[in-house]
C-alpha cells in the first residue's frame, strides 16, 4: 500500500471444519477461488448442491469470493491457535473479519475470537454450529454473534444451545433453534453433521455479511427466517 494511502477495508473470511483438530503442522488450507464450482454457481439452487454434498461454508466462502472480488475467504482445518495466527497475518485495520466453525470447529472459533480480543483486533462476525465444548462466553471484541443448534433433551455429540456476551453492550448474540436440519447424513450424529449444509443456517449468515460488509450485492435469494427460536 502507497504512503498515505487509506486502506478501503476487505471481508476477510475464515471457514473452519469440524472433526478432529489437527495442530499447526497437520493444518490444512482451501482456497474457494482455486475450486471449479466456483466459476458456474448460477442461483440458490446450486448454492444449496455445494451446501449438500460439501458444507454450507463452502456456500459462504464462495459467494463472498464472487461478489466481493477483493475479499480473501480460506477454509481451515486447524486449531485456535492456527485460525487466530491466520487472522492476524491477513488483518488490517478497516477489514471486516467474519468467522464461521461447525462442531469442534465451532470451539476454535471460540478460542480464536478471545485470543484475537487479547491482540486487540476486532471481529465483525463469528457464527457457531453446534459448538462442541465451545466457550460459552462471547468476547467484547466481536460485533455479532450467531449460535445455531439443534434442540433435543439428550444428544450424543451436544453443541452449546447458548452463548452469552462478555459485553452485551458491544455484542449482539442470537441463539437460534434448528430441529431436524436438513443434509446428507443418517445415524448417530446426524442432526449434529447435518446442521452444516442447512439453509436456514447459511442464508441469514451470507444476508448478515452482505449487509454489513457495507456494500450488499444483490442476492440470488430472499433472506430466510432461520426457521428457529432466537433466545
Amino acid at each position: 500500500m502507497e504512503k498515505g494511502v487509506a486502506h478501503r477495508g476487505r471481508i476477510v473470511y475464515i471457514g473452519v471444519y469440524g472433526g478432529q483438530v489437527p495442530t499447526w503442522e497437520g493444518a490444512r488450507y482451501f482456497i474457494p477461488k482455486d475450486w471449479p464450482p466456483y466459476q458456474k454457481l448460477s442461483g440458490e439452487e446450486d448454492l444449496g448442491r455445494v451446501a449438500y454434498h460439501d458444507s454450507l461454508m463452502h456456500v459462504l466462502a464462495l459467494e463472498i469470493a464472487r461478489r466481493f472480488p477483493d475479499s480473501i475467504t480460506l477454509m481451515i482445518k486447524g486449531d485456535s491457535d492456527v485460525v487466530a495466527e491466520v487472522a492476524r497475518y491477513l488483518y488490517a485495520p478497516g477489514d471486516k473479519l467474519y468467522l464461521v466453525g461447525h462442531s469442534q470447529g465451532g470451539a476454535v472459533v471460540a478460542d480464536a475470537a478471545v485470543a484475537l480480543r487479547d491482540a486487540g483486533i476486532p471481529i465483525q462476525m463469528i457464527a457457531e454450529m453446534e459448538g462442541f465444548l465451545a466457550y460459552r462466553i462471547v468476547p467484547r471484541n466481536v460485533v455479532r454473534a450467531f449460535n445455531f443448534y439443534v434442540p433435543t433433551t439428550f444428544a450424543i455429540c451436544p453443541g452449546r444451545d447458548k452463548l452469552e456476551a462478555e459485553d452485551p453492550a458491544a455484542t449482539r448474540i442470537d441463539n437460534i433453534a434448528v430441529p431436524d436440519p436438513w443434509g446428507p447424513f443418517n445415524g448417530p450424529c446426524a442432526q449434529h453433521r447435518n446442521i452444516d449444509s442447512d439453509p436456514r443456517v447459511w442464508k441469514p449468515v451470507l444476508q448478515y455479511i452482505f449487509e454489513s460488509a457495507g456494500r450488499p450485492p444483490d442476492s440470488p435469494f430472499q433472506p430466510a427466517n432461520a426457521g428457529g427460536s432466537a433466545r
